[in-house]
């Protein structure tokens, strides 16, 4: 089971029925708070002052043209994260994970299983060297300097999976989508759409049809986001939305 915490029932709503808003990752690299959900080390691999001088030792090592040195810090440029949108949620239902969400939505892994299917199909990877995914979902994995992530050779999509361990505690789950500008503009108030029939275990069609829906748009505070929706799927196959837990304010 999967959690999204969310700060108003409208958006837990919203989720609960099956829409899906991806926001760019920049906005978690450029938003100021203090509850948890901004990092401006997103898609890098960055060891904070403390570590490194207390143990330099630990630092990986690079080289260039034969030259070895330690590396510090590792990250891209403005121009290529931007192009990950990502949906973020937890594995734990802990209301440390985010400050100031007051409700909680219960998610299904094989949701993101059943997205990765349909989105990615369409597109050949033989020409991804770097191994993008346009559509990918995982476990975030938390490094430090004794504990470092793997190298993203071939699998760059696991870029946006990696976080450091101070912030463990949120026991981040992710999706996210790897998309161009030119996708962005081309399915914004046109959204893509996939529809597929589907089948009883008789193999009899059903009465209606799996759709998913892509669009784009940009919020009120002028974030980027992508939005999937399978509502429609969703209400077809069963009358009961996800489930929602309204969070207890502790009294001090």
């Amino acid at each position: 089971m999967l959690y999204k915490f969310t700060p108003t029932l409208d958006i837990a709503e919203k989720v609960s029925t099956g829409i899906f808003r991806f926001y760019e990752l920049t906005k978690y690299i450029k938003m100021e708070d203090e509850v948890g959900r901004s990092d401006p080390e997103e898609c890098s691999v960055s060891f904070p002052t403390k570590e490194y001088e207390e143990f330099p030792d630990k630092l990986p090592i690079g080289s260039f043209r034969g030259i070895e040195f330690k590396c510090i810090s590792t990250g891209n440029n403005e121009e290529h994260i931007r192009q990950y949108f990502v949906f973020c949620m937890s594995t734990e239902m802990d209301k440390k994970a985010i400050g100031d969400s007051r409700y909680i939505v219960e998610l299904y892994r094989d949701n993101f299983d059943l997205f990765m299917q349909l989105l990615n199909e369409p597109f050949d990877d033989s020409a991804n060297p770097e191994g993008h995914q346009f559509f990918s979902h995982g476990e975030v994995k938390y490094y430090n300097i004794h504990n470092h992530p793997k190298p993203f050779i071939g699998n760059r999509w696991r870029e946006v999976f990696v976080k450091h361990s101070d912030f463990n505690y949120q026991n981040e789950y992710r999706a996210a989508f790897f998309a161009s500008d030119h996708f962005f503009d081309r399915i914004s108030g046109n959204p893509m759409v996939i529809e597929k029939k589907i089948f009883d275990q008789n193999k009899e069609p059903m009465s209606f049809n799996l759709e998913l829906y892509v669009q784009s748009g940009i919020d009120d505070e002028g974030w980027r986001y992508i939005e999937l929706d399978i509502s429609g799927f969703a209400a077809n196959i069963s009358p009961e939305q996800s489930n929602i837990t309204e969070l207890v304010a502790e009294i001090t």
